[in-house]
């Protein structure tokens, strides 16, 4: 399917360099450059438009939307979707699962967490009552992760705010960010339990293939089944997915307490306006400390601040 957005000027630097090592001739006059792989060809025009087209088109298309900050439209479709259900039950073999939290909400950090959920625990941990954390209240998140801890080996890696601001500003964006700290952590995890899992499992948020492209310059775990609603099928992904969210409920709390503020979450007009209140108090340096400053909330908030500010 083919998808097209608005290049800026500052910008096109960014996207020739990324696609750089794909280059091919133009062909035409009114197209400044090309460039062509397995998954994606992009054509940049003179105009700024910018279209993709491949099997990868729309991946690229998001990860452009969160670098320069477009919205994005929805994927396109040839036919009709089917509606995809939650898989019945669980896998029944020992896995190594991955899952994020954080990545939707303006405030606070990026949290990714890796659990090893050998066969012979899964029984016990649906007693818990582990499944996915977005179905759970935080309250049973926090007692479910507090009385496994010890129970359950896992790594938990978090991503600041000043840190994820500085390396947005490097030229990373979210998903990059996201796949750097799943494989840091799945590394971490396999190495620990080598030969004692049966797969890893990671919650799919971008196709593998671009998956592995963001971590070109690191060494890569390869064995990996990316899977949507991979906590509906997966008490390892379930498990990491408790763990991360408790996690950041914690890292929250700091945040808030630092701020003098219960921030909330995600990323609506009701952040906008603590934003506002935040901005007008502390100035907008300080979004550096509590804010992914990438997000379209900060020029909400700019723009709602009075003009001397």
């Amino acid at each position: 399917m083919n998808y097209v957005f608005a290049l800026p000027t500052k910008d096109l630097d960014k996207l020739v360099e990324f696609y750089q090592d794909h280059r091919v001739d133009p062909g035409q006059d009114h197209i400044l450059a090309r460039f062509q792989s397995e998954q994606v060809t992009v054509t940049l025009y003179r105009s700024g438009k910018v279209l993709l087209q491949g099997d990868g088109a729309y991946e690229d298309y998001l990860m452009w939307s969160d670098i320069i900050g477009f919205e994005p439209e929805p994927a396109k479709t040839e036919t009709p979707v089917p509606e995809q259900k939650s898989p019945i039950g669980y896998s029944k073999q020992s896995e190594i699962g991955s899952d994020e939290v954080g990545t939707g909400d303006f405030f606070g950090p990026v949290v990714v967490a890796c659990a090893f959920v050998p066969d012979t625990e899964i029984s016990k941990l649906l007693q818990w009552g582990v499944k996915d954390s977005k179905l759970l209240d935080d309250s049973v998140i926090r007692k479910i992760s507090t009385a496994l801890n010890n129970d359950i080996s896992h790594i938990t890696l978090v991503t600041p705010p000043e840190k994820y601001n500085d390396l947005v500003r490097s030229g990373y964006n979210l998903n990059k960010i996201k796949a750097y700290l799943h494989n840091h952590a799945i590394r971490k995890m396999v190495q620990k339990h080598a030969g004692a899992f049966q797969a890893v499992i990671v919650d799919e948020f971008c196709t593998k293939n671009l998956y592995y492209s963001y971590l070109t310059e690191v060494e890569s775990y390869r064995p990996i089944s990316f899977v949507q609603k991979a906590e509906s099928a997966h008490v390892a992904v379930a498990m990491a997915s408790i763990f991360a969210r408790a996690t950041f409920l914690d890292e929250m709390d700091k945040i808030n307490q630092k701020a003098g503020l219960i921030l909330p979450l995600g990323a609506s007009s009701i952040v906008d306006l603590i934003g506002k209140r935040i901005a007008l108090e502390k100035g907008l340096d300080y979004f550096e400390k509590i804010a992914k400053t990438n997000f379209k909330n900060m020029e909400k908030i700019k723009d709602m601040l009075p003009k001397s500010q």
